[in-house]
């Protein structure tokens, strides 16, 4: 799975992940009380609810500072069914820009209101700049509506209010919200926003308002990284400001583990799996530098989030049905522990192996080509392709069958549901995507790049085995040569979206020149027709 961005479904995840939980006091006592904490670097101080714990926030989150969720018990039983969280938001103020003073004997220039699409103009509109939390809640809680708000007493120069949140259009369960806000007139805004679902907002409110009430804010201090400085310098390890960064991130019981091309931080107690996503993902690279050279040196380092469970990978931005992710905009592999434990027998760590070969192939490639995603079908098959590697020791023994995909291929030409070659190689993301054929494209796109990379019939055929390296080769070539054309203009995000759209038809033109498709794909369902899972 490739996502792009995935900041939209991580602030609605912050407020409705669906997880589990036990019923804490009634009183505005959290379950054990409360435990100091001081984050001097950003300048908070508060009691934290002992059954609280903090999660990470995304690398590009630059309003939220602090996430907080209600703990999970081991016991389903005692399961909440929406895990309580707490979002600690720092507004520092700036002003709306001041609108140019008109010639035309018009209105005279005041304050900017929030601008408005102009439907004669493709462009949108800049955004005013998030600086209250009405404002706040207007960009990033659009699900919700805000009841008036209740005006507490001022402290330490800070007005203070609560306001309540109700969903336009409730979910089942109803998830309500809640806010306790600071405002210090044209300096900050900080607010505590937690979510819940409705039966449990009487008690949960009272423990956001006991943390609200003693919430400290002060200047932050200046980040000491005199000692993160002190361990990479003579590591010898490329990127050490980006692995400093992370580090410096880090939250209460995460680890980190640097390797030459990546920093994989995780908080999972499984260290032996830990030590073989280390060792694996070092020589699954080397495996997709052989096969897909890149364009140019990759200097870049990347992060690769090992989450403790399903529960915290979803907070984090994960989707249902999903083991893990690539966000080409944060530079991080996401992925949980997905190891299966079975009283008696070993732990079977497939799913998290599947996910981290295939989403790191995502990784890679994004670097590889120079930042620009190839056709879903060799992007995504490509990932499938991989995650069906053998890793002993230090190498790749062999590289089967997806054990995710073979049934569903097989089954979908059998009822005469597979997509049409000459349709599927031309999909863009969206059509791969769409509701109703994602998942028979998937198992497609994974039996496609089997197809062209282990078939008999394929390496027989030279300009069938030709076509993914004329692919793979012209795409970098091409887009490159796109780039060039535009100059300056290539800084244009929606340029740069067109030119990787000519490039990718280019690529494909050229991979498939000469090439009958409709002989192709018929030896294609021939050799599905055969494929066993091992």
């Amino acid at each position: 799975m490739h996502l792009r961005s995935c900041r939209a479904a991580y602030v609605r995840r912050v407020s409705q992940c669906l997880v589990a939980w036990l019923a804490a006091c009634s009183l505005a006592f959290a379950q054990g009380g409360y435990t100091k904490e001081a984050f001097p670097d950003i300048g908070l101080s508060l009691e934290r609810a002992r059954d609280y714990e903090q999660v990470p926030l995304q690398p590009d989150e630059d309003l939220v500072v602090l996430l907080y969720a209600e703990k999970i018990p081991k016991n389903p039983k005692e399961r909440r069914a929406v895990r309580p969280t707490l979002e600690i938001v720092w507004l520092d103020w700036v002003p709306d820009p001041v609108a140019k003073p008109r010639t035309d004997g018009g209105a005279p220039a005041g304050s900017t209101p929030e601008p408005k699409a102009d439907a004669k103009n493709a462009a949108p509109p800049v955004p005013l700049p998030i600086n209250s939390f009405e404002r706040y809640a207007g960009r990033r809680l659009k699900e919700y509506k805000l009841a008036e708000p209740a005006i507490l007493k001022p402290r330490d120069g800070y007005t203070v209010r609560t306001v309540e949140l109700e969903e336009f259009k409730p979910s089942k369960p109803e998830v309500l919200g809640f806010a306790y806000v600071l405002e210090q007139e044209q300096k900050r805004t900080v607010a505590l926003v937690g979510f819940c679902a409705e039966d449990d907002f009487k008690e949960q409110s009272k423990i956001w308002r006991y943390m609200g009430d003693h919430l400290d804010v002060s200047e932050p201090a200046e980040a000491d990284f005199a000692k993160l400085e002190r361990k990479y310098a003579h590591s010898g390890l490329r990127g050490a400001d980006y692995r400093i960064r992370v580090r410096s991130k880090m939250v209460r019981g995460w680890q980190a583990e640097d390797t030459p091309n990546f920093i994989v931080v995780h908080h999972t107690p499984d260290q032996p799996l830990v030590r073989k996503i280390v060792n694996d993902i070092e020589i699954l690279h080397d495996e997709y530098e052989k096969l897909f050279p890149p364009a140019l040196p990759i200097e870049a380092v990347s992060t690769v989030r090992i989450c403790r469970d399903q529960g915290e990978y979803m907070l984090y931005g994960g989707m249902e049905n999903t083991a893990g992710y690539w966000n080409s905009a944060t530079e991080e592999l996401v992925l949980y522990d997905a190891t299966v434990k079975e009283k008696g027998k070993r732990p079977r760590v497939d799913g998290t192996f599947i996910a981290l070969y295939h989403e790191a192939f995502h990784q890679y490639i994004h670097y590889s080509t120079g930042e620009l995603p190839p056709h879903s079908w060799f992007n995504e098959g490509t990932g499938d392709y991989f995650s069906g590697a053998r890793v002993q020791g230090n190498k790749v023994t062999r590289i089967g069958p997806n054990s995710w995909r073979v049934e569903l291929i097989r089954e979908a030409l059998a009822q005469g549901v597979v997509v049409p070659w000459k349709d599927i190689l031309r999909f863009e993301q969206a059509d791969y995507y769409a509701p109703g054929r994602v998942a028979i494209c998937y198992a497609q796109g994974w039996s496609m790049i089997y197809f062209l990379r282990t078939s008999k019939v394929v390496k027989a055929n030279a300009r069938w085995s030709a076509i993914l390296p004329t692919y793979f080769d012209e795409l970098k070539a091409a887009y490159a040569d796109e780039l060039a054309k535009l100059g300056d203009a290539a800084k244009d995000g929606g340029k740069r979206f067109e030119a990787g759209k000519r490039a990718r038809t280019r690529a494909l033109d050229l991979a498939f020149e000469g090439v009958d498709i409709g002989e192709l794909e018929s030896a294609w369902k021939d050799f599905v027709r055969e494929l066993e899972d091992d």
